[in-house]
């Protein structure tokens, strides 16, 4: 019976690609996990069109401070996740993948924020959140990375 290889290239480019691809796809879950938390804990009205700007603007004036800080709380920890991945996966390069994964998030970010009407303080704080909780993220990969190649030096894991 024939084994079938799968071989992937080399290249430095494609897996810095892949590095981001699969950041993103771990900020997304990150950050739908801890909005789910949000609305498990602070329901939305069943008759609630999210389409509609009024509506939105109703809604999320009448929401209390802690469903908006799920959201904040979300993004921090999809940055810091997605930096995380990327700037292991990414290895020599992983502070290039991080910046771009966060390039790409915090876009993601600021279109939701002029597309949404929220309060002053929620954006100031969601925006001023991101950068740290990058930084955090690709920190924590370098001194992943640190150990990890200190342990395999030695020769102990």
């Amino acid at each position: 019976m024939n084994q079938m290889e799968i071989s992937l290239p080399q290249s430095q480019h494609f897996r810095n690609f892949v590095a981001i691809i699969f950041a993103m796809v771990i900020g997304v879950i990150v950050v739908g996990t801890i909005e789910s938390i949000g609305h498990t804990v602070y329901p939305p009205p069943a008759d609630l069109d999210m389409n509609d700007a009024d509506q939105m603007k109703e809604y999320v004036a009448k929401l209390p401070i802690a469903a908006l800080l799920f959201v904040v709380a979300g993004w921090a920890a999809g940055i810091f996740s997605g930096c995380l991945f990327a700037g292991i996966m990414g290895f020599r390069q992983g502070k290039f993948c991080a910046v771009v994964y966060s390039i790409i998030f915090c876009s993601v970010v600021g279109l939701m924020l002029f597309q949404i009407p929220l309060p002053f303080w929620f954006t100031l704080f969601g925006i001023i959140v991101l950068a740290p909780s990058a930084f955090a993220g690709w920190v924590v990969s370098e001194f992943i990375l640190t150990r990890l190649q200190r342990s395999s030096t030695s020769g102990s894991f």
